[in-house]
């Protein structure tokens, strides 16, 4: 597959879209690090205008606390992408030299993790081309690969391959002939966990490996511990199959979704209810993606596989935060014709959270909860996130069958309980 130049990742992003710069010496408040940040990210050609022309009067102190920005860059998982757009537009000299150090050493530290992956991901692409195992590749690395201006650019914490179900077992045998074994459950466990919950497993190798690499292998794209049924079944695995395109990731041939899919994916991964945009580079990932495939994008066809998998709602909450946080020119009536008809209030309190800049994990549940339509309906999604099926909890903790406890569910209930009380304290502005 190739991709369109560097330069076509850098979008223009206007005064008046973006609601105008801050001004200079407000530049250490929390709500205007976050903005410069977004600017730094999408548009830094532009943050030029929100620091001071030149860069030796001091900008480095009282305008901008620069430290305070590469903890907020780091916390949202978009350290490498800031030392990348602050290099390539020569913003370096704003920052004091501390700070460009430490970006620095983010960035190779990153790039360095990124290629060791690749290094040890490629036996497995291998293997399983020699098994006759095919895979799409999802998320991380591929992005990293094929979206990305560099391939240091996005971190990642595992790789994720998507197989078909019947491939499952051939899968498991020849990771484990490389030396990985799973380590949350068993193929035949894992495969008879209920539809609309974790369909997943993970692999790694022994623990003295020189990288551990952590492998999940999925057989459906959806995988999450609160029950996706509302829209699961209606998500045409073979239809992804089909329409996925040849590209190559350790150099190795593979496949990934294509660009339609990969973004509706991409607003459903963001919107589960364990990440629910709670970082910047969620945002990233769809904005470089949208950017990378811009001219061969079918809108049409994308937003009829939105309605056809009924993931319409989570792609237009997706596509409106990152319109909203990156002037995007995704057009309006795209957005508008995902738009649903019976918006509900949890669902435009999400959205307000997000254009506040607030944002917290669980969020998205609001989505969760009007996709399922009806007090019976919503009392029953409830019940199951309160109370999944035990292998679910055993698998997510790591547990054998013979190590179930009851005291899972209170561990459960106590870790949805804290999500909630940590949305209504951001809700209220209590934290940032």
């Amino acid at each position: 597959m190739r991709l369109p130049p560097e330069d076509i990742f850098i979008a223009e992003r206007s005064a008046a879209s973006s609601g105008g710069c801050p001004a200079i010496g407000s530049l250490s408040s929390c709500a205007d690090r976050n903005e410069l940040l977004r600017t730094l990210l999408i548009n830094p050609g532009g943050a030029k205008s929100i620091l001071r022309a030149d860069p030796r009067e001091g900008c480095a102190g009282a305008a901008c606390d620069w430290d305070r920005m590469v903890e907020a860059a780091v916390r949202e998982g978009v350290a490498p992408l800031l030392f990348h757009q602050i290099r390539r537009h020569e913003i370096e000299d704003y920052l004091p030299p501390g700070c460009r150090s430490n970006l620095s050493d983010i960035f190779l530290t990153n790039l360095k993790r990124n290629l060791s992956m690749i290094g040890s991901l490629r036996p497995v692409l291998s293997a399983f081309q020699s098994g006759g195992i095919p895979c799409i590749v999802l998320k991380g690395i591929v992005l990293a690969e094929r979206v990305y201006p560099n391939i240091g650019l996005r971190g990642m914490s595992d790789v994720d391959l998507l197989i078909r179900k019947k491939d499952l077992f051939r899968a498991d045998a020849a990771l484990t002939a490389l030396g990985f074994a799973s380590r949350d459950a068993t193929p035949a466990e894992a495969v008879q966990n209920p539809v609309g919950y974790l369909a997943s497993l993970e692999y790694r190798k022994a623990e003295t490996a020189p990288l551990n690499l952590n492998l999940h292998l999925h057989w459906h794209p959806v995988n999450t511990s609160v029950p996706a049924t509302a829209f699961v079944d209606q998500i045409d695995v073979d239809r992804l199959w089909e329409m996925s395109v040849e590209t190559e990731v350790a150099d190795c041939p593979v496949r990934m979704l294509c660009p339609e899919h990969l973004i509706i994916y991409l607003c459903e991964h963001a919107l589960r209810v364990g990440h629910s945009f709670d970082r910047l580079i969620l945002v990233c990932d769809i904005f470089y993606a949208i950017k990378a495939f811009e001219t061969c994008i079918d809108w049409d066809f994308m937003i009829g596989e939105s309605w056809r998998f009924n993931l319409s709602r989570f792609v237009y909450h997706g596509l409106s935060i990152v319109k909203h946080h990156t002037a995007l020119s995704i057009p309006d009536a795209c957005i508008a014709r995902l738009r649903p008809s019976d918006l509900s209030r949890g669902e435009k309190y999400f959205l307000k959270l997000q254009f506040s800049n607030r944002r917290i994990r669980g969020s998205s549940y609001f989505i969760y909860l009007a996709m399922n339509r009806g007090l019976p309906a919503k009392l029953g999604l409830i019940a199951r996130t309160l109370f999944p099926p035990d292998r679910i909890l055993l698998q997510r903790h790591y547990l054998k069958d013979a190590e179930f406890s009851k005291s899972l569910y209170f561990l459960r209930i106590r870790e949805v309980l804290s999500q909630l009380w940590n949305m209504l304290a951001i809700g209220r502005g209590k934290t940032h």
